[in-house]
């Protein structure tokens, strides 16, 4: 598989050009460059182009299996914003949503104007939502998390609705062997139902920071799919992320047992943890959850000796510790994780914490709330009043209590958990 841009940067580098252009670093990074005569243009490029941005964006889409893959070089973030103002533009106004969503849906549809009926899991954090006919009554759309950071996820039935899938934490999924690790992981574009996906390639494939995939599947109408993204994205986009989603295209093409080598790598990592009694949860092929309180641990001390150990995790919660691998992952990696996590003495087990599944009540619809006076509250005192902002510990970057909804003493107590102080509430309301 070629790569276009990748191959255009190594050009224009070597002609020595005075580059009396942007950026201002003066070619001190020779790759970053702005979009000059035959760079192409993100946000302008047609599906069926001859620009380098449109070939290697056609190179994606070749490896995904989709209709259309756009480029973001802003993350899954980006993704989710022009999926839901495509959405916007076809009349949608109420999205079904998973209650536990990445804050950039809820940002997303404040910011359209958009109505958001909560789906509800059993456990808390789970993607594994309610997808029933009375569950979707009145929704326009579905907005599903594919892999939630314990490494869950969940089945959407066929439906006639619209679908929007995050699957952030998922592009490597594509391309992982079903024989060798099961069918229950799938990428959006296996689930055979059409559909709008966003993949956060940074995650689990080797691209820069910022680097990510928006999907249409089955048909579904992408032909405004650059202007929705231009209308959040910055007209400056990242040529260096551009070519590292470009140079990723080419190695899954040449090494397509990468992505199973680093699987096999980790599945043997979770078969040393169950012979040293380190306890996991189940989880998808690149991710290990140590359930911490069941080792003697809360996680955020649990993570402290993985540190301590070498070994820097991609999230702690009371209860768990999160270890996300990647496509890179070699046997080595595993190793260094497997010495490290055998040098934390076992202790007896201490108390599971237990999250709420909260269920707020709205005051106010979200797209108003987020734009009303406000004042900072310590937690303590914030129930009874509405919340204002967003706020979502990163990770998991997902909010507990949503603008406009009444903070409860549940919701307070979940927000507890994740160490939160204090939240912005409404002042007019309460």
């Amino acid at each position: 598989m070629n790569t276009p841009i990748h191959d255009f940067l190594e050009k224009y580098t070597n002609t020595s050009a005075l580059r009396l252009h942007m950026p201002g670093h003066n070619g001190e990074i020779p790759h970053d460059i702005t979009e000059i005569e035959g760079a192409d243009s993100l946000f302008d490029t047609k599906p069926d182009s001859s620009g380098i941005i449109a070939k290697s964006e056609r190179n994606a889409a070749e490896l995904f299996g989709s209709d259309r893959t756009c480029y973001s070089c802003a993350g899954s973030t980006l993704g989710i914003q022009a999926a839901l103002a495509l959405l916007k533009a076809k009349g949608c106004k109420t999205i079904a949503a998973s209650r536990y969503s990445h804050k950039s849906l809820i940002s997303a549809a404040a910011l359209l104007r958009l109505n958001i009926k909560w789906l509800y899991p059993e456990e808390y954090l789970r993607a594994d939502v309610d997808f029933s006919k009375e569950a979707l009554e009145g929704a326009d759309a579905i907005f599903m998390t594919n892999i939630d950071y314990l490494g869950g996820t969940c089945r959407i039935p066929k439906t006639e609705l619209p679908v929007v899938v995050d699957n952030a934490h998922g592009a490597y999924l594509k391309f992982v062997d079903k024989n060798k690790f099961g069918d229950k992981y799938l990428h959006p574009t296996e689930f055979g139902i059409p559909l709008i996906a966003v993949d956060s390639a940074h995650k689990t494939l080797p691209v820069l920071t910022g680097g990510a995939y928006l999907h249409f599947t089955g048909g579904t109408d992408h032909i405004r799919a650059k202007e929705m993204m231009a209308m959040f994205g910055s007209s400056s986009p990242s040529y260096l992320i551009l070519e590292s989603l470009d140079k990723c295209n080419k190695l899954l093409s040449d090494r397509p047992d990468l992505v199973n080598h680093a699987c096999e790598s980790v599945a043997q990592l979770k078969k040393q943890l169950a012979s040293y009694e380190i306890p996991i949860l189940e989880s998808d092929p690149l991710r290990v959850v140590v359930k911490a309180w069941e080792y003697g641990y809360n996680g955020f001390n649990y993570s402290d000796k993985l540190r301590a150990n070498g070994v820097e995790c991609e999230m702690s919660d009371r209860n768990h510790v999160v270890l996300l691998f990647s496509a890179a992952t070699t046997h080595k990696d595993c190793e260094r994780a497997l010495t490290a996590m055998t040098l934390i003495q076992k202790k007896k087990p201490i108390f599971e914490a237990k999250y709420p599944v909260v269920k707020p009540k709205a005051a106010l619809p979200l797209y108003d709330a987020m734009f009303m006076p406000q004042k900072k509250v310590p937690l303590a005192k914030a129930v009874g009043y509405v919340c204002g902002e967003i706020k979502a510990p990163c990770p998991p970057c997902i909010p507990v209590v949503m603008p406009g909804e009444i903070i409860s003493d549940e919701a307070a107590e979940a927000l507890r958990l994740y160490n939160v102080k204090e939240i912005s509430v409404i002042t007019k309301v309460r």
